[in-house]
């Protein structure tokens, strides 16, 4: 009887036990690549102008410029001749170099520091395609002259082809600003270099 019992006991352990379980996983694809789609256009920083607009004086600055008498200029160097009239400046010359090359010189005044140094110096350097120059690299690059007898601050540059330069000076008198500006070919520049300068410091500020 032990047996049997023993037997069914067994019997029964076996039986009642839960059947196995068949652990089901889902795999899942990898997601397949979104399509591409037309990149939205990147900002470009605003590149520096190659050349700056002339500058622009307000009605009242052209007043005030007005009022300023003309200088007491030194005689002509030779090869200078009076150009055309315009009502911003207090003087224009004409100036000639070899093969036939020339520059311009113009003379304009303005009350106060019109838009300072760095400023005045980067709308020369755009004028012949230069990239503006840091206050640091304009700083190095003054020279000192003299404009009636008083101390004057020279910038000459060329164009990075060589064909055009500038050679101007800024002198600063009773809280207005000249500037004495010398602009074409590079030959006739150069060549009028040392007589432009003679020039300026004969003649007379009013």
């Amino acid at each position: 009887m032990r047996p049997l019992l023993l037997l069914c006991v067994s019997l029964l352990a076996f039986g009642c036990k839960p059947a196995p379980q068949v652990a089901r996983y889902e795999v899942k694809s990898e997601a397949a690549p979104a399509t591409p789609t037309a990149a939205a256009p990147v900002a470009q920083p605003a590149a520096s102008p190659a050349v700056a607009a002339p500058m622009v004086a307000p009605a009242s600055m052209k007043a005030e410029a007005a009022g300023f008498d003309a200088p007491k200029w030194a005689p002509l160097p030779a090869g200078w001749s009076v150009g055309p009239e315009n009502s911003m400046r207090k003087a224009t010359w004409i100036v000639l170099g070899p093969n036939g090359s020339k520059a311009e010189i113009a003379v304009t005044v303005f009350p106060g520091s019109v838009g300072g140094l760095t400023a005045n110096v980067n709308r020369w350097r755009g004028q012949i395609g230069l990239p503006p120059a840091s206050p640091d690299e304009i700083a190095a690059s003054a020279k000192t002259v003299k404009v009636s007898g008083l101390d004057s601050q020279r910038f000459v540059m060329t164009a990075t082809d060589g064909k055009k330069s500038v050679d101007a000076v800024m002198t600063s008198k009773d809280g207005a600003t000249w500037f004495f500006k010398m602009n074409g070919e590079t030959a006739a520049v150069a060549a009028n270099a040392t007589a432009f300068i003679a020039f300026l410091s004969a003649s007379q500020l009013p």
